[in-house]
């Protein structure tokens, strides 16, 4: 498989999540098929970036079976809007920056350290999206 239909198979799952997908173990069963279609991507470097993204996708996926408080579904909000795969590496990474700031203020306002702790798990999530583009935009 080519990276560009690996990319663009992610990229429909994260747009279909909370849309067209809405239960967790659907998005579970989505995230695993793309994990064996990143096995088959052609060239080290491109296996490597797409098994990367992977991480972000389990990230998303144990978010989705976390259950659900105001703090937390706000911060869930917040990671996807940010953790959006459209426009330039400039606009997702200033959007993944915005999201973490974003969701470390919910977190620090939430009502318990549990809520809390969930909420700034999320940034993971945009954390290594920024280090995905960074990656990218040094590849020749």
């Amino acid at each position: 498989m080519d990276y560009g239909e690996f990319d663009a198979a992610r990229r429909r799952i994260v747009r279909a999540w909370g849309t067209e997908i809405t239960d967790p173990e659907v998005l579970a069963e989505a995230v695993e098929r793309l994990r064996e279609q990143a096995e088959t991507v052609e060239g080290e470097a491109d296996r490597a970036k797409a098994i990367r993204y992977l991480k972000t996708m389990d990230d998303l996926v144990v978010e989705a079976r976390t259950p659900e408080s105001a703090p937390i579904r706000q911060a869930s909000d917040v990671m996807m809007r940010a953790s959006s795969p459209e426009g330039t590496p400039a606009e997702r990474r200033a959007r993944a920056r915005a999201g973490m700031e974003e969701i470390a203020r919910i977190a620090y306002a939430a009502p318990t350290t549990g809520e809390r702790d969930a909420a700034l798990e999320m940034n993971e999530t945009l954390a290594s999206i920024i280090e995905m583009i960074d990656a990218e935009s040094e590849e020749p």
